[in-house]
């Protein structure tokens, strides 16, 4: 199988190739040991490890060599099962893999385990080491962004909606929902938020997170947007500024540029904003001008990579507490529409846009519509 063919497989489970091929080049522009990190316990192993290692497989034929954290006990599984040597760096499970003893030069050896590309495999010793300092170790020896816990039944679930609680950042919205989740008695959940909680705040880095989910959507967590598992990052920092004084300019129009995938007009950028609502590390912000009819939000724009993280909602809460009246318009063919509906008091469309509004009196819709019509266009169009 070739390269376009297995890129054609993972697309075909993941069904998104757009953002699939903008997570593929981010995952090859990092240093290839600090791709991933990845655990599975015993019972995972023995439940689904035909999925686990295909899709493990499956990522070694991109060149995107995931560390493979595993009990002593899997170990022993694997040998049993697939006819391989352990020791000998074997393929009977489907990739080629390395045993790496952890007490040794752990970056040299998974480089070198990666350089003859092979998975590297590390042991967890239960008797020698804690599990949170054995996965904190590894992860910042490797310099790892991404901690991801594979488990049979998947990833945290909302008890009353049913749905997956997608992502939660660490802090005050954390320690609460840990609470409810203890007062659920669900010691696998409590487990790994205060795993991943642990592993976030030593590692301090906005741009690392723990997942946890199931190891036959393992595809879907690495190269879509939306994930299939429950992420834990670090708290969003979102700054608000009504000057741009102290900020990076070229930082700001990179981040618009880059996530509207066209280029600014020059009057743009030398125009002004009245509020502007913007990540610490310009992965997202929120550009509003203020009118006679309340705010008008100019360009909400979130950097690819943040999508998934929650960074884009925190933004909104902000603009939907501090800037209202609020209102604003989206091109027919931008993705964030199906949000923007769900979000909005009103929409309403023509062949250029689609126009809402937020906390709007009814009497000035029609005049807020017709604002919306008069604003120049600030981004070129694409070349087709």
């Amino acid at each position: 199988m070739n390269s376009k063919d297995i890129l054609s497989k993972v697309f075909e489970i993941t069904r998104d190739p757009r953002d699939g091929l903008h997570f593929l080049e981010e995952f090859k522009s990092l240093s290839p040991e600090s791709f991933a990190v990845l655990y599975a316990d015993v019972n995972t192993i023995l439940e689904s490890s035909e999925a686990l290692f295909s899709d493990i497989k499956l990522l070694s034929k991109l060149e995107l060599f995931p560390v493979l954290v595993l009990e002593e006990e899997s170990i022993q599984y694997l040998s049993l099962f697939f006819p391989a040597n352990v020791q000998s760096s074997a393929t009977g499970i489907g990739f080629p893999y390395t045993v790496i003893t952890y007490y040794t030069n752990l970056l040299i050896d998974v480089k070198e385990s990666i350089a003859h590309k092979k998975v590297p495999i590390l042991i967890w010793n239960q008797g020698s080491i804690e599990f949170d300092a054995f996965l904190y170790d590894i992860i910042e020896a490797l310099h790892s962004n991404k901690f991801i816990q594979l488990h049979h039944d998947g990833p945290i679930y909302d008890e009353d909606t049913g749905k997956v609680i997608s992502h939660l950042a660490t802090g005050e919205k954390l320690k609460n929902f840990k609470s409810n989740v203890a007062l659920a008695d669900s010691d696998r959940d409590i487990h790994f938020l205060t795993l991943a909680e642990s592993l976030v705040q030593k590692r301090n880095d906005p741009k690392f997170s723990a997942v946890l989910t199931s190891p036959y959507t393992l595809l879907r967590e690495l190269f879509t947007i939306k994930g299939s598992g429950t992420l834990i990052r670090k708290e969003n920092q979102i700054q608000k500024f009504t000057t741009s004084e102290s900020i990076d300019q070229t930082r700001l129009f990179s981040l618009i540029e880059t996530s509207f995938r066209k280029k600014l007009k020059p009057e743009f950028k030398v125009s002004k904003f009245d509020v502007l609502f913007l990540e610490a590390e310009y992965q997202a912000c929120a550009w509003l001008n203020k009118s006679e009819f309340g705010y008008l939000l100019s360009k909400f724009a979130v950097n690819e990579t943040a999508r998934g993280a929650g960074v884009g909602r925190d933004i909104w809460d902000l603009i939907s507490k501090e800037c209202l009246p609020l209102f604003w318009r989206s091109k027919p063919d931008n993705n964030i529409n199906k949000w923007y509906m769900k979000v909005a008091q009103g929409i309403e469309k023509d062949e250029l846009w689609y126009y809402y509004w937020l906390a709007m009196p009814q009497e000035k819709i029609p005049s807020v519509i017709q604002y919306l019509r008069s604003q120049p266009e600030d981004l070129f169009p694409n070349e087709k």
